[in-house]
């Protein structure tokens, strides 16, 4: 009876140690799982913030470029903009000039120095279409003034139209040069428009 009692209470014992050194084996183990999640948790974190911080930079220069562009889109638009104001401007005064000479080309009839227009007149147009006995056509209106260059060897012709100048026709019709205050004005128009522009204001 003793021995049994012996046999049960040493196998009490040893149970009782095995269950400890379970317990503390399975305590130790949990320990280091925990200390192992714990690691890869902050190892996570940390990536993730790495990589937080990576794409925000990412998008903070995305953001920088794009507002760039646009601020370079609308200086370039202003800045066109702005020419063409200047440009629209300037063709009006422009404009305006030209206006005021095409008035002042039709009081030029009545000048004193008219009748030196119309001599010269002619004899740019003889010299052009190389005829001395070229045909002159001139206005009705200018009847009193070309009676003082009829001295010309040309022949005269009146016509019906009103403006001031003449045309110059050669004898057999073949050349004509027109040399009327409008077509005078539309052969130097590039050159009068490229003056007034830089001078323009």
């Amino acid at each position: 009876m003793k021995n049994k009692k012996d046999v049960s209470k040493i196998n009490g014992e040893n149970a009782e140690k095995i269950c400890s050194r379970i317990s503390e084996e399975s305590s130790e183990e949990a320990g280091l799982l925990l200390g192992k999640a714990h690691k890869e948790r902050e190892r996570i974190l940390s990536e993730a913030l790495k990589e937080a911080q990576t794409l925000t930079r990412a998008i903070l220069s995305a953001a920088e470029k794009e507002v760039a562009q646009k601020r370079e889109r609308i200086f370039s638009t202003v800045t066109m903009e702005k020419r063409r104001v200047d440009l629209e401007t300037k063709s009006l005064f422009i404009a305006d000039v030209i206006a005021a000479v095409k008035r002042e080309a039709e009081n030029f009839r009545g000048n004193k120095d008219y009748v030196k227009f119309l001599r010269d007149a002619i004899l740019e147009g003889v010299k052009i279409i190389d005829d001395k006995n070229a045909q002159v056509f001139y206005s009705h209106l200018d009847e009193g003034a070309i009676s003082q260059v009829k001295d010309l060897t040309v022949e005269f012709k009146k016509s019906d139209f009103g403006e001031i100048g003449v045309m110059v026709q050669s004898r057999d019709g073949r050349l004509l040069f027109d040399n009327r205050f409008s077509a005078r004005l539309k052969r130097a128009y590039d050159e009068i428009y490229m003056k007034l522009l830089k001078e323009a204001f």
